[in-house]
């Protein structure tokens, strides 16, 4: 069974504490740079909660910035397939598949992401 199930409309996921808190540090040290560590964190994060779909996306944004491109599109798929509506994942998958020379791909998916973000 696919431990990614898709998005249910009305339906609220209850996150732990410890997958949040993974995730808050893998923030933190993605901002810092720290790529490889804040995969480690986001890694305990998606075991213990799969169905986290900002642990998902913030896993492809690690890996985008380390260059594994192929591996963030995968990631980017996953978050998108969790919550649809997530615009930070739409857009981002399009960055990644403009560094991939991918454009028109690219293009698209940037403008899903801003039309969810401006409600449309």
């Amino acid at each position: 069974m696919d431990p990614i199930q898709p998005y249910q409309a009305r339906t609220m996921f209850t996150i732990s504490k410890d997958a949040e808190y993974s995730y808050r540090l893998a923030t933190e040290l993605a901002q810092r740079g720290d790529y490889h560590r804040a995969l480690e964190q986001i890694e305990k994060a998606i075991m213990v909660e799969p169905h986290f779909a900002s642990a998902w996306h913030e896993k492809a944004n690690c890996l985008d910035e380390l260059g594994r491109c192929d591996e963030a599109l995968s990631s980017y798929d996953a978050a998108i397939k969790l919550d649809p509506h997530h615009a930070e994942a739409w857009f981002n998958k399009g960055l990644t598949l403009q560094k991939m020379g991918r454009e028109k791909e690219a293009y698209s998916c940037m403008n899903r992401g801003v039309d969810l973000a401006l409600g449309r």
